[in-house]
């Protein structure tokens, strides 16, 4: 879902478009120079907006660069707990991360971006990870919840997530050393075929 989803009313789409502006220069800064050459005041100034509007969107550049839509993470959780109750918990996983990466061919720019900060800025990893981090808890929380288990004492929620998110990862890790020649989501469909096999409900 973009910000021009016109679901969303003008406000939430200006504030969206806003947020998405300011991420999108940060982290472009940040794999040209390095983010040690980035500050706050140079990213509002190619956007056009205010310190003080920044601040009302992250509260560091940092994050900003390491985890600029944290909303797309919340529709992945919603859309696996309102999926139809005759799909699969995998099923619904793999419907409601292929919403969210419905675009990603025309915003591959952003995987490689974010590539060149952390070659740039290594720094930056452990920020990342914790952001991945973050997202994964929350998406082994909708899966306990849709299946009826306790995701600390139960595996199932824990397992079905993780092996959902490895299959994502390795299908961009492809899609990128392929050259993008083949689409993005014909590796995506064949990664969640193959684990269809062994983890069906």
């Amino acid at each position: 879902m973009t910000s021009a989803d016109p679901s969303l009313g003008l406000r939430e789409r200006k504030k969206r478009a806003t947020r998405r502006a300011l991420a999108d220069t940060a982290l472009r800064m940040a794999a040209e120079r390095g983010i040690d050459e980035v500050t706050v005041e140079a990213v509002t100034d190619a956007v056009g907006v205010s310190v003080r509007t920044f601040f009302n969107y992250f509260p560091c550049l940092e994050e900003a660069i390491t985890r600029p839509l944290q909303e797309d993470a919340e529709r992945v959780c919603r859309a696996v707990l309102t999926a139809p109750s005759d799909f699969t918990v995998l099923q619904a996983l793999r419907e409601a991360i292929a919403q969210e990466l419905a675009h990603i061919e025309e915003d591959h720019e952003r995987w490689e971006l974010q590539m060149a900060v952390v070659r740039k800025s290594p720094s930056l990893l452990p920020r990342f990870l914790a952001a991945q981090g973050a997202d994964e808890r929350a998406l082994v929380a909708v899966v306990a919840e849709r299946l009826g288990q306790d995701p600390e004492s139960d595996l199932r929620p824990r397992l079905v997530a993780h092996v959902a998110i490895a299959a994502v990862r390795a299908s961009v890790e492809l899609w990128v050393a392929s050259g993008r020649t083949r689409t993005f989501q014909s590796i995506y469909h064949e990664a969640f075929t193959a684990l269809t096999a062994g983890l069906n409900d």
